[in-house]
Formats: C-alpha cells, sequence, structure tokens
C-alpha cells in the first residue's frame, strides 16, 4: 500500500481525522469485514469468562462466542490507549499491524486472528484461544522446562518465524510472554503488533520492542532484519534455560552500553547441564555482531535438533520438532510444505520393527499405508519376493485408495530392525485439502516410478534371453 497524502498527514500526526479513518480502512479490509457494532450487540454476542492479560496496548479476556459457538480471546483496545497525544501515532501504527495481519498468517505456531473488529467504542481482536498460558511462567530459576522439552518449543518457534519471514514479515518483539502453550506440546507464537512488513512503503514504527530482546544494531539505526528475530530468540532460549537475562543492567542506559559493548555472560557460568551444541546455537543466535548469527532459520533449527541426541534421557522421548526433521529430509516429502509436513507430524504413529515381523500380509484388509525411515524390507506376493524397500519407501497406498475393499495385494516383511511411521487412512481423509493433495499428487508419482521400474525389469530379461533363430543356429553348429 502506497502512501497517500491523507496517510502522509497521519504519520506526522497532522491529521487526527485522517488517522481515524486510516484505522477503518484497515477493519474494512481485514479477514472479515464488521460494520461498527453498538456496544450491545458485542455484549450480546460474547460472554466475558475471565480477563487473560493487560498491557500498555489493550487488555486480552477469554470469552465465549455465542454465534460461533466456541471460546475465544478478546484483544481489546484500552480507553484512551489510541487518544494519547504523546503516544497515538506510534499505538495506532501498532495496533493497525495487528488488524490488517488479521487471516494472513496461517501456520500451526502462530495464534490465529479470525477476526478484526470495532464498536463505538473500541477495537478488538477475535483471536483463537490457547489454554496452556505463556512461556513467562517458566523464566524463574525453580520452576524452568525440561531442556529437552525447550528444544522442542525453541524448534517450533523458529519453524513458526521462518514462515512469517517469507511472508515479509519480522516479529520485532519475540519473548516469553509473546509465546503460548496449548494443548498436546502445541506452540503458538503471538502479538505481532510490533512486526516490521520488509515489502511495505509505508512507514513503520521504529525503536520497538522489549529492552532485553532487542539486538544490539536497533541502538545503531541499524534496518531490522531476520537476524532481529534469531537474536530475540537467543535471549528467550538464554532465559529460559537459566532464569535469568543475558545481561543485568538496571538502566536503560546501562543495558544498551551492555549490548553494545560487553559480552554476555556464558551459559556454562550459569548451568553446567546444557548440552554443548545447545550452547553453541544459543550463544550464535544472540551474538553481538548480526553477521555471526544465523542467516537462516533451517540452520538455527538444525543446530536445535542435532542437541536432542546428546541429551541423556530415562526413557525414549520423541518431540514433534525431531519429527518433523525427520520428515523433511525425506524424499517422499520433497514437495510437502514446512504445514503440511506439520499436519502429517500430527496424524503419524511411529514404530519399530523387528527383523522378521511381518507388517503388513497379503489379503489383509486395512486401509493405513507406511512411509520406512530406515532398514530394509520385502516385499512378496504368493511367496514371491518382487522387490525391496528403504528408507523414504511407502507401501500400503493401493489399499488406502482401493475405497471398496481396501484389500493388501502384497506382504511386507522386515529384513533389517526398521522404524517407520503409519499414517491411517481416515485420518488422511479428515485431513486439510492441501494435504490429501500433496499425498495425491506423491502417490501418483510412487506409481508412476514403478510403472517405469517393471519397464526396467522386463526389458532386461528380454534382452537376457537369447533370440529363438540365434539359439536354433547355435544348436545346429553343435550338432
Amino acid at each position: 500500500m502506497k502512501p497517500t497524502e491523507s496517510s502522509e498527514r497521519v504519520a506526522t500526526g497532522e491529521d487526527s481525522q485522517g488517522l481515524n479513518e486510516l484505522r477503518k480502512q484497515f477493519v474494512r479490509s481485514s479477514i472479515k469485514e464488521t460494520a461498527p457494532l453498538k456496544d450491545d450487540s458485542f455484549r450480546h454476542r460474547f460472554q466475558m469468562r475471565k480477563e487473560l492479560g493487560r498491557g500498555a496496548a489493550g487488555e486480552v479476556h477469554l470469552a465465549y462466542d455465542t454465534y460461533l459457538q466456541r471460546e475465544v480471546a478478546l484483544k481489546l483496545t484500552r480507553s484512551g490507549y489510541l487518544d494519547n497525544p504523546q503516544e497515538s501515532i506510534r499505538n495506532r501504527k501498532m495496533w493497525l499491524n495487528e488488524m490488517r495481519l488479521a487471516g494472513k498468517l496461517q501456520h500451526p505456531f502462530i495464534v490465529q486472528i479470525f477476526e478484526a473488529c470495532s464498536t463505538d467504542e473500541f477495537d478488538y481482536l477475535v483471536m483463537e484461544y490457547v489454554p496452556g498460558g505463556t512461556l513467562k511462567q517458566f523464566t524463574s530459576i525453580d520452576n524452568l522446562l525440561p531442556i529437552n522439552k525447550l528444544i522442542d518449543i525453541l524448534y517450533k518457534v523458529c519453524n513458526a518465524l521462518d514462515y512469517s519471514h517469507k511472508m515479509g514479515i519480522l516479529h520485532r518483539d519475540i519473548k516469553p510472554s509473546n509465546v503460548l502453550l496449548g494443548e498436546n506440546n502445541t506452540v503458538k507464537v503471538s502479538d505481532f503488533g510490533a512486526a516490521f512488513l520488509l515489502n511495505s512503503d509505508t512507514t513503520q514504527v521504529d525503536m520497538v520492542g522489549t529492552l532485553p530482546f532487542m539486538p544490539p544494531e536497533q541502538f545503531q539505526q541499524a534496518r531490522p532484519s531476520m537476524q532481529s528475530d534469531v537474536y530475540a530468540v537467543g535471549v528467550m532460549a538464554y532465559q529460559l534455560l537459566t532464569g535469568q537475562l543475558p545481561f543485568t543492567a538496571k538502566s536503560y542506559d546501562e543495558m544498551i552500553y551492555q549490548k553494545l559493548h560487553e559480552e554476555a555472560l556464558p551459559l556454562e557460568k550459569r548451568r553446567q547441564d546444557i548440552p554443548r551444541a545447545l550452547r553453541f546455537a544459543v550463544h550464535r543466535a544472540m551474538h553481538k555482531d548480526r553477521e555471526m548469527r544465523y542467516n537462516s532459520w533451517k540452520a538455527f533449527c538444525d543446530d536445535l535438533a542435532a542437541a536432542l541426541p546428546s541429551m541423556a534421557k530415562v526413557e525414549e522421548v520423541q518431540f514433534d520438532s525431531a519429527h518433523f526433521d525427520v520428515l523433511r529430509n525425506l524424499g517422499f516429502f520433497e514437495h510437502f510444505s514446512d504445514n503440511e509436513i506439520w499436519e502429517t507430524v500430527g496424524i503419524s504413529q511411529w514404530h519399530e520393527s523387528k527383523a522378521g515381523e511381518h507388517i503388513v500380509r497379503e489379503n489383509e484388509v486395512g486401509s493405513s499405508f507406511y512411509i520406512m525411515l530406515n532398514g530394509e524390507a520385502a516385499v512378496t506376493k504368493n511367496e514371491m519376493e518382487l522387490t525391496r524397500m528403504h528408507s523414504g519407501s511407502c507401501f500400503g497406498e493401493i489399499a488406502y485408495l482401493d475405497e471398496e475393499r481396501h484389500t493388501r495385494l502384497a506382504t511386507v516383511k522386515a529384513i533389517t530392525d526398521i522404524r517407520l511411521i503409519k499414517i491411517e487412512g481416515e485420518s488422511l481423509q479428515h485431513a486439510s485439502a492441501s494435504l490429501q493433495a500433496s499425498f495425491a499428487k506423491a502417490f501418483l508419482n510412487l506409481m508412476i516410478s514403478r510403472i517405469k521400474d517393471t519397464d526396467r525389469r522386463l526389458l532386461s530379461i528380454l534382452l537376457a534371453q537369447p533370440d529363438e533363430k540365434t539359439a536354433t543356429s547355435q544348436t545346429k553348429t553343435n550338432s
């Protein structure tokens, strides 16, 4: 959106009426256009249950949406927040940031904004409700998360920020209180009010964020970059690992000086049991020189994943992030988006089979299919071996696609110990349309590959057989 004459006056604070008009324009362009409501209409729709939190921008409440029959989180502008003459321009821009992003960020680890609305008295956002609270509850030394669980959370946060960065959006206010925890290890990044839009022509707010998590270069007027969010994730990780911030200045100016001229106390000086790989990842992420930080979220994720195997566990614990990493590197999922792989992780069952174990048997009925992660398996029909399968191989998809009978056409037996994932046909049928389409395309490519392989085998067999005339001639000569 290019700045208009009206929006330029708004940016300089010359036209408060234009500012109100700009707010209304963004509300109208949000995910769901909603006319200004009377307060009684708002109260009729939402049953307020409890306050979840409040800050300078507004209040967040748990409410029940009687129209859509679900619990939601309502973020309301606080009275006077948008009218403060000293802060109004900055505050309005940050509020409009969240309103215009409504519905645009669709990711399993980002809080979804369903609607951006307004009443005669206030604006509000209708958001996904995440019941587990924020990471802030785990920033005290007596209530730290297990390291392996924290690695899983950090991995998901990085994945969410990788997605938003690809969408041209920098968060700029990553901190424990802006990361929510849901059920079943769900992680949700929230509050994009301070976001920087990389491809926007409009004037954007500078010097936003929370001081301990702001990168040093921000105080040198550097343009925000991906490394700004990387730094914030590093500081957040440091605090969640130790219960303390890397810099402990007592004043604003002192903290800026420390960030620009001093080094943070190494993690090992505060806690001895942090794996070396994790210490490396956190130290690199929050390096004072942004050129030394990660220049891709994938590299950051790879180093976090590398830290998981070094964790000593009493029992085997598998995390979504480790599962994602395994699937992302399989050829079968080459053309799946990250969102689709996360969805696949959610509907997959992870199994191990011992050598000699039958995984499926010919003529059995079943609609599940499997993808091998390692090892070797044999495919047989009528006790005759047809082929061998290895890491990345998929089987059982024919029974899934055969909606009339769901009958297995062959037997699959483990030759070595193998790991594999199992996906129930019904789970895939209830998955998103995009995931079903990606699996359908992968199955089609798999069938084409098998047909080509069969053609090559038949050709090699035919070429190996001697020509009938040549064989007869040779027989006569020998006679």
